[in-house]
């Protein structure tokens, strides 16, 4: 089979790559096919990279719309909508599945009028009778003139797998019959990723360059001297173990990890010397993933370093901003009581609540590692009934 995935073009966000790697071994390992993926990229070594995580090379870069023809406006598309126009390319008669990847690209959190626009291309290729597969999404909540609309765009998609229960109950009371809920294709093994003893010799914080502009007060320097109090705080309670700072996402350049990582490595790494390791390089999500299981637990201002470290059974903080940490975390994980919401505490409120949560996962340390075992072997049987669902699509 062909597949078209969407939404798997920047394999430097590793939350992205991750469910793109995955979806490809675990979709070949469930349809017993060696399939055919294209996916939408600028840059070859998004390719490369998937072919060395997966070890399977029947994956093609191929430009972004590679479906439609060049140039096509938002009016050439809402006249194609309507039968009116022509404006899909040849390509699609080589496609026999399009994959839309997760996400939170169909909510309102970045704008509307990227989801609706999307939303009318995938009408358009199940118009020309494509198969259209929307896996581990976070939607709505929808507003306005776009709720009626986005829910009309929404009912003629094939299958719709919301990743969290918030996400599926919204879906639902659209009273859309095309939904089931799965979990996020990153709560699976990645095809690299080995068991490492559990030393908990690190503690792995995952800053965001992303994050602060979210925050309910201060700007980017607020932002710092948080970050350095959650340092200080971490360094002066476990004097055993290293400080791991990782940047989780390298690009697009305007929220590159990187550039906090290295900051806050500056301020503090003469500080504590060698107890803290910078890990600015280019990763593969699996090499992510060793430091995690070595780790006495996760700290992450990127939801997806949180999604690994329950994978990996580590407990985890979750630094949020965006309703997405409180579906998959919060709801599906029952781990509500471990995110810290930016957006509606203060910096002081923060900072005590980062102390109780230290605290807790001290105390409740085993409890949270079998409630994330018990949480992961369902995650592992959705998964697999969901693509196994997709095949049966096709």
């Amino acid at each position: 089979m062909n597949i078209y995935i969407y939404n798997c073009s920047n394999t430097y966000n590793y939350g992205s790559m991750m469910m793109g790697e995955n979806f490809i071994a675990y979709f070949n390992k469930i349809s017993g096919q060696n399939n055919h993926y294209y996916i939408e990229t600028q840059n070859q070594i998004n390719i490369d990279r998937l072919i060395e995580a997966t070890g399977f090379k029947s994956i093609q870069a191929v430009n972004l719309d590679a479906l439609f023809i060049d140039n096509s406006s938002k009016y050439d598309y809402l006249q194609a909508l309507n039968g009116l126009k022509e404006v899909t390319s040849d390509f699609v008669n080589k496609i026999n599945l399009v994959v839309v990847l997760g996400g939170d690209d169909f909510t309102e959190d970045y704008g509307w009028k990227g989801p609706v626009l999307n939303l009318i291309k995938f009408n358009i290729l199940r118009k020309k009778g494509l198969k259209v597969v929307m896996l581990g999404q976070t939607m709505g909540p929808y507003r306005s003139f776009r709720k009626p609309l986005i829910k009309n765009l929404l009912k003629k998609i094939d299958k719709i797998y919301p990743r969290d229960p918030i996400t599926y109950e919204y879906l639902n009371n659209l009273r859309l019959k095309n939904i089931s809920l799965t979990d996020d294709l990153a709560l699976m093994p990645l095809s690299k990723q080995k068991m490492h003893e559990r030393v908990n010799e690190y503690i792995t914080y995952c800053p965001s360059e992303l994050i602060y502009k979210y925050s309910k007060e201060g700007g980017r320097e607020d932002w710092i001297s948080f970050n350095l109090f959650m340092i200080d705080t971490i360094m002066h309670k476990f004097s055993d173990k290293k400080l791991v700072l990782l940047a989780h996402v390298l690009e697009p350049k305007h929220v590159d990890d990187r550039k906090i990582v290295n900051e806050l490595y500056k301020i503090c790494g003469d500080k504590y010397k060698d107890r803290i390791v910078l890990e600015n390089n280019e990763m593969y999500p699996y090499e992510v993933r060793s430091y995690i299981q070595q780790s006495l637990f996760t700290i992450s201002s990127r939801m997806h370093p949180v999604i690994s470290s329950i994978q990996c059974e580590i407990p985890a903080i979750a630094l949020s901003y965006s309703s997405k940490y409180w579906g998959i975390i919060g709801e599906r994980y029952e781990l509500k009581d471990y995110i810290i919401d930016v957006r509606y505490l203060s910096y002081d409120s923060m900072r005590e609540l980062f102390v109780c949560l230290v605290e807790k996962i001290e105390n409740e340390y085993k409890q949270i590692q079998q409630k994330m075992l018990e949480k992961n072997k369902l995650a592992e049987e959705g998964i697999t009934k969901t693509l196994k669902e997709i095949v049966d699509l096709l």
